[in-house]
């Protein structure tokens, strides 16, 4: 159940409001309402390769945090949000977008994501507010106006209480220790229905920035040879920081265009992970969204070709597990049908179902909904035959 259903809905272009009505018929106004709703969850994954699980979650109880395991996978484990008074009183700071958005579950607000922050000094009580003027998060300031419009750089404001009434996890140190990593649900079911194996060799087509590949050495024990591929170097780095903070090895995460990999590499994989980049419609709570239904074409354009990639490195009778975090049809289940009928490759069914069946023939991928599931993702398992 969302935690306190708005009674305002999202705004979309029109016509792609009119393709997820065509999908989601009456539930489209409970979807749109829900992709500003905040979650009653935060998920995240405890790191089998350094912790426990119930040892992650007493530690966490005893910091103050309600933190729960999930029933079903066992390196699982979701937060739940309390009450939070946020101050109204302090110097304005206005986020952009992004940032706002990860202020309200309780990220400090970095000097990037600030738009205008007039006669901030050092110190001073904070209001952080979205484009529209709405609070979303308060705290003390690091910085000056000046330090943060010329440097852009470092801490603007530490948060003291946020919208979802979350701390900032990533400065805690179940995060620094690499014991823990903030994940969706959706996102770490995706690795267990890749459901990789010691002694495999699998390949992550999209590895930045490294929660998925991080979680395949973990499911594997540091026991698969793992290969990772990003055209962005910088992001390939970020992702063998975190890979290293979470104590994984046997993997080799390199910079190159994956969408031609079968071209430029010798590589024959047991196990494909294709996770491209998507309009991510699915990611909530949204502010706003600009994407239009041109932008979802190209982005399911754009994702067949890491698929026709991964097929063409697969092993005959080999496993590919394509995921996104939006809810598109033509991202999800045309994409599906697209490694079907021009790839050759065979649906498979999914175990466990945490979701909803999607919305191909025979119902064998899944989805999750923002107005049942609290997020939007769609995940599909192939053989290739």
């Amino acid at each position: 159940m969302l935690l306190e259903p708005p009674e305002k809905r999202l705004q979309l272009d029109s016509e792609l409001e009119s393709r997820l009505r065509e999908i989601y018929g009456p539930r489209t106004d409970r979807v749109l309402s829900a992709m500003i709703a905040m979650p009653s969850r935060y998920y995240l994954r405890i790191n089998t390769l350094k912790a426990e699980r119930d040892a992650i979650i007493r530690s966490m109880k005893a910091s103050d945090l309600r933190a729960e395991a999930h029933t079903q996978l066992k390196d699982a484990a979701f937060l739940l949000p309390r009450a939070s008074e946020i101050g109204t009183d302090g110097v304005i700071v206005e986020a952009n977008r992004f940032a706002a958005e990860a202020v309200q579950l309780g990220a400090h607000l970095y000097a990037p994501g600030v738009r205008r922050c007039h006669g901030l000094r050092p110190g001073m009580n904070t209001t952080v507010v979205d484009g529209n003027g709405t609070p979303i998060g308060s705290g003390v300031s690091h910085q000056s106006e000046t330090s943060i419009l010329t440097y852009r750089q470092g801490v603007a404001v530490e948060i003291k209480n946020s919208r979802a009434g979350l701390p900032s996890i990533m400065e805690t140190p179940w995060y620094s220790n690499g014991q823990i990593h903030l994940q969706s649900l959706p996102a770490i079911l995706t690795s267990h229905i890749l459901d990789p194996k010691p002694g495999e060799t699998i390949v992550d087509l999209n590895c930045a920035p490294g929660g998925k590949t991080s979680h395949i050495s973990q499911l594997t024990r540091n026991q698969a040879r793992i290969i990772g591929f990003d055209r962005n170097t910088r992001k390939i780095e970020k992702a063998k920081e975190l890979m290293e903070r979470m104590g994984c090895t046997n993997y080799q995460l390199i910079s190159h265009d994956s969408r031609y990999v079968h071209r430029d590499f010798n590589i024959k994989a047991d196990r494909v992970l294709v996770d491209p980049p998507c309009t991510a419609l699915g990611i909530v709570p949204k502010l706003a969204v600009d994407t239009t239904a041109q932008n979802v074409e190209n982005s399911a354009d754009y994702q067949k070709q890491f698929l026709a990639a991964a097929s063409d490195i697969t092993k005959k009778q080999g496993t590919i597990v394509y995921s996104v975090c939006t809810i598109s049809r033509e991202e999800c289940e045309d994409v599906a049908g697209f490694a079907e009928k021009e790839l050759g490759l065979t649906l498979e069914e999914q175990v466990p179902i945490l979701g909803e069946h999607g919305f191909d023939p025979g119902h064998l991928t899944q989805r999750f909904s923002p107005d049942t599931h609290e997020t939007g993702y769609f995940i599909a398992r192939f053989i290739k035959n």
